[in-house]
């Protein structure tokens, strides 16, 4: 959370007190003592009072339970960063991740241990991206990352990244955690932001059917 509501209300709460002070000063050659007296209270007010203000702005952008950025603060960005990619000759990609069998892991272990797998697994896409991308929870248990690469080769190496670390997530916590993602890139597929998440969406979705498939075919292979 930033810090920029407590620095502006109590350094603006010191400073409106303080041409208050001078004013009178020059004025009547004398400060009242209580006026003086007040400035620890005047700037504990404004620290209070910017500390609303940066939960208010930080609740707005970010994702109550994981911490990463919500589907609002995406909508907002996402002119700006497409105008850095046109700025810079670079491509766009989106990125719609889906853990696999979440519904799952709830009924198996609980409520409180599925929040806690959807904390980490945004942990674990903030690790494998850089500072500059955005991760955010687009919703439930499908997550959504904003990118520039220059090349679409280097998209391949990202999701390879991606997945090696969430097989290490799940080895660490002990639970089966698999991923289906998929992936759109402005503006090879699309200008539009939903647009590009829809055909993302679809790429996601049929590589969830894809391992439901291979799963299926496992089995029957074991029963011949």
């Amino acid at each position: 959370m930033k810090y920029t509501g407590r620095i502006l209300g109590s350094l603006g709460l010191f400073l409106l007190h303080s041409v208050y002070i001078f004013y009178y000063y020059f004025r009547d050659k004398s400060v009242e003592p209580l006026d003086l007296y007040s400035y620890p209270f005047l700037i504990l007010f404004g620290y209070w009072a910017g500390k609303q203000f940066d939960k208010v702005r930080f609740y707005s952008e970010k994702d109550e339970l994981t911490g990463i950025y919500n589907r609002r603060f995406v909508m907002n960005t996402y002119e700006k960063i497409t105008s850095i990619a046109e700025r810079t000759n670079s491509k766009l990609y989106v990125l719609v991740i889906d853990c696999d069998n979440f519904k799952a892991i709830n009924d198996t272990y609980g409520h409180h241990k599925g929040d806690m797998v959807l904390t980490k697994i945004s942990e674990t896409l903030i690790g494998s991206t850089r500072k500059s991308d955005i991760v955010a929870r687009w919703g439930g248990d499908e997550f959504l990352i904003i990118g520039l690469c220059t090349e679409e080769a280097g998209l391949q190496t990202i999701l390879q990244r991606l997945e090696e670390q969430l097989k290490n997530l799940s080895n660490q916590i002990n639970i089966p955690i698999s991923a289906s993602i998929g992936s759109a890139i402005y503006p090879k597929h699309s200008k539009d932001l939903f647009e590009l998440i829809k055909i993302a969406d679809d790429k996601m979705y049929n590589s969830k059917a894809t391992k439901s498939t291979l799963k299926i075919t496992n089995l029957q292979s074991k029963k011949c």
